[in-house]
């Protein structure tokens, strides 16, 4: 009896162990979405994560660190997720794009994810190398999926041939423009995103469609 109860608590403690990352990072993005990054520090998110700072270092050596961390957590995941729609999947260009565009609004843009871009936005220019990192990581991947599902759309006919010629930052454009109204000004006028998301993606595909495949 004595010795079950020892593995069951040693067994709690190895969960715990291994569940303390994924909780740091879920209290650093807390602090970073209140704090900024400049004003977040290592001792408020060992607080917020109820440990010491100690802890934290043990596994993540710097602020810069945690933060690509959380980024990488919070986001990449769902990067996959689009790219494999493009490898994946077997339907129209037209049902692909819209698909993924949902995916970003639901995952990224209605979840605590869009905090990290907005803290891209206003610090950016004071902290280059997390702008570039952003950037590597996660636009350049983001315009290489639109990328692909509109030369796929040329490729079947169902996309004008000047698509390819579109800058990617048009066509994802609305979508940051959400982020930013959903983290500022949201609290004056809330934004009604599954709204938002089909005026999006009406626009866009009026100006990618061929007129036949418009309906």
């Amino acid at each position: 009896m004595v010795l079950s109860k020892v593995k069951d608590s040693i067994a709690s403690q190895c969960r715990r162990k291994d569940d303390r990352p994924k909780e740091i990072l879920t209290a650093a993005l807390e602090e970073f979405s209140m704090n900024g990054f400049a004003g977040t520090r290592m001792d408020d998110v060992a607080r917020r994560a109820g440990i010491s700072k100690g802890t934290v270092y043990l596994y993540f050596k710097s602020k810069e660190e945690l933060f690509t961390e959380v980024v990488r957590d919070r986001i990449l995941p769902h990067i996959e997720q689009l790219e494999n729609m493009n490898e994946q999947s077997e339907g129209s260009a037209k049902d692909v794009l819209h698909n993924q565009l949902k995916t970003i609004y639901q995952e990224l843009l209605s979840t605590d994810a869009r905090f990290i871009p907005k803290l891209i936005i206003s610090e950016g220019s004071r902290f280059p190398e997390l702008a570039r990192f952003y950037f590597e990581e996660i636009i350049t991947r983001i315009h290489k999926v639109t990328r692909a599902v509109i030369e796929r759309g040329v490729a079947s006919g169902e996309f004008r041939p000047s698509a390819l010629t579109w800058e990617q930052q048009a066509i994802l454009g609305p979508a940051l423009s959400a982020v930013i109204w959903k983290t500022v000004f949201d609290q004056f006028a809330p934004l009604e995103l599954d709204a938002y998301l089909e005026t999006h993606i009406d626009l866009l595909l009026h100006g990618l469609l061929i007129k036949d495949n418009l309906e």
